[in-house]
């Protein structure tokens, strides 16, 4: 044979051998991240465990929507039915709409906990006005705090939300607001609650042009409230904490991301 082929071969066996190696190494590395994996869920799992009972408990939005309150305060009156508005002349006038869910959030551990409320938030002050709800501590076994996901739209608003629907579009005008749980640890966790409540709870007067009222019960779908869009069990997000004042967080849990480079 020539001495070619066996350069050729020398060649291909040592290219192998590079693939081999190289091949082993991988293997190792990602048994490796596949350690630090399990590691990051044994914490995980431990933090779980020593996490405080925190419950965001929603009820069903305020049908039919709220007018304007006086001086500031809570909304309690509803708007009739028979309530019309004149468009183009009333669509932006000062006549507000609310649309109100309310919330309650239970410390049910032995530990006290840090809970901030951010958005469309409120709560009502002794003073029988309403303000943003806040940051507060909730003391164990607490009862719990009452709150509002509340704001309030102009009637032209909530029409653009009607025919948004209509065109299978997202609804653009919504209330929105978190909910976050902190506990004492730095080695802990913190809880998020994300709230949206939208829909259009007003329609178009059929036969009347530039009338619009609240939307009206359906024979078949139920009450005005099948207009709303709004969770009563909203998904929790968990953020755990290698340290917290150090802004640390505990790798995400999805394998592809521990596996990857």
């Amino acid at each position: 044979m020539s001495d070619t082929f066996w350069v050729a071969l020398g060649s291909i066996g040592a290219t192998a051998g590079f693939f081999a190696i190289a091949w082993q190494a991988y293997l190792a590395r990602a048994d490796g991240k596949v350690n630090r994996l399990i590691a990051a869920d044994t914490i995980r799992a431990r933090l779980d465990s020593q996490a405080p009972t925190v419950r965001v408990t929603l009820s069903p939005p305020t049908w039919p929507p709220l007018s304007a309150p006086s001086m500031g305060g809570m909304p309690v009156s509803a708007w009739p039915h028979d309530q019309l508005w004149h468009f183009p002349a009333q669509q932006d006038g000062s006549n507000r709409i609310y649309l109100q869910q309310q919330l309650t959030v239970t410390n049910a551990s032995d530990r006290r906990v840090q809970i901030q409320f951010d958005g469309d938030l409120i709560k009502a002050g002794t003073d029988g006005r309403t303000y943003p709800a806040g940051k507060f501590i909730l003391e164990p076994e607490s009862e719990g705090v009452e709150v509002h996901l509340q704001k309030h739209f102009t009637i032209k608003e909530l029409s653009e939300n009607y025919f948004a629907r209509q065109d299978d579009q997202e609804l653009p005008h919504r209330v929105t607001g978190t909910v976050t749980v902190d506990d004492d640890r730095d080695n802990g966790s913190t809880d998020q609650w994300d709230l949206v409540l939208t829909g259009c709870p007003v329609e178009p007067v059929e036969d009347r042009d530039g009338l619009w009222r609240v939307a009206l019960p359906h024979l078949t779908e139920g009450s005005g409230l099948r207009t709303l869009d709004f969770q009563v069990l909203a998904p929790r997000r968990r953020t755990h904490w290698i340290s917290r004042t150090k802004n640390i967080p505990l790798p995400s849990p999805e394998i592809g991301n521990l596996l990857r480079g």
